[in-house]
């Protein structure tokens, strides 16, 4: 599944200038411009929309790399990690709430990868390695209990109708107390649930194979750990597997969803993702922190947001782009879509 190429991002972009519908799905590039009744404040409108959207274009491709070979180097240091502190662990060489730490450090990072497998950003121009983003997303799903094909289809949809009530990641809008103690709880525990990942398979339009592989790499992920328990493995697989698991994917789903969206009612391309800055939150959030970036032009690394966010600081800040801190701000959560 390639990106939109340049020239056909454009075209969508001059299409919903005019009225027209159909979002890029594969680009994640929207554009809804409200349109005044006077022709020649509408015109020029569309026209600096256009300008500012041919800019940002610009600044992406000079900012997108031939080979995302930096996102590989992530993937096997994060599994050296789950790898080298699950056998440490085990052998008695570190404590258990050291197995648990560092494993819960992989799962919260592991997920980047999988993103960045699913937007194709490893490969990056290298269409003849295209494979190479499949097979690195399959691997980094296997741990975190998703499935590669079905999460792919998922998360375009995601892109395509951001903050809208078809948007699968909906089920984050709200307060935070709901979100931490209600909904997401909910949600994680649907990643066990077949039924769940076989409906969603087809609520995002999943082909016959996809949905085959799903169903059929949730029923190898069951067996393995079945297999664990019944071989006497059931404490380490609980506390350096599922424990790890569990807070780290109620971290990074909470800064990766939650925060950069909330209050997920906007839907205008400058206000439907916040920007958060903060000491030490390009680290910390792997990049994620400049979202909005990311949901703008997702052909862009997360390593490489930061980079594209002060070439566009400007015209974010005349779009009127939400730029905060680490939490949402609420004065700032209802506010005309731009």
């Amino acid at each position: 599944m390639s990106r939109l190429p340049v020239a056909e991002s454009m075209a969508h972009f001059s299409a919903e200038a005019k009225g027209a519908a159909g979002p890029a799905i594969r680009s994640g590039l929207r554009f809804h411009a409200p349109m005044r009744t006077i022709r020649g404040a509408t015109v020029s409108r569309r026209i600096s929309a256009m300008d500012d959207v041919r800019e940002e274009l610009r600044i992406a491709r000079r900012h997108t790399p031939e080979f995302g070979g930096r996102t590989l180097r992530l993937e096997a240091a994060m599994f050296a990690i789950l790898i080298g502190s699950t056998w440490l662990t085990v052998t008695g060489r570190i404590p258990l709430w050291a197995g648990m730490t560092l494993n819960t450090i992989f799962f919260y990072g592991v997920y980047t990868v999988v993103h960045e497998a699913v937007h194709a950003n490893i490969s990056s121009r290298r269409k003849d390695l295209r494979w190479v983003d499949v097979v690195a997303g399959m691997i980094a799903c296997a741990p975190l209990w998703l499935f590669f094909h079905q999460h792919r289809r998922q998360h375009m949809r995601h892109h395509a109708h951001t903050n809208e009530e078809i948007d699968p990641d909906i089920y984050a809008r709200g307060g935070f107390a709901s979100w931490l103690f209600l909904r997401l709880p909910v949600a994680l525990i649907n990643y066990f649930n077949p039924v769940q990942q076989y409906r969603d398979c087809l609520l995002f339009g999943c082909s016959k194979r996809e949905t085959a592989l799903t169903m059929a790499t949730f029923a190898v992920y069951a067996a393995i750990v079945a297999s664990l328990v019944a071989a006497g493995y059931g404490r380490e697989t609980l506390l350096l597997w599922f424990v790890p698991w569990w807070i780290g994917q109620t971290v990074m789903l909470t800064f990766f969803t939650w925060t950069p969206h909330h209050d997920h009612t906007e839907t205008g391309r400058y206000r439907n993702t916040r920007i958060s800055e903060f000491p030490g939150g390009d680290f910390l959030l792997q990049g994620q922190g400049y979202h909005l970036i990311h949901h703008k032009l997702p052909q862009v690394p997360y390593y490489r947001y930061r980079a594209v966010f002060e070439d566009l600081r400007q015209i974010l800040q005349e779009r009127g782009a939400r730029i905060e801190g680490l939490w949402p701000d609420r004065k700032n959560e209802i506010h005309a879509g731009a």
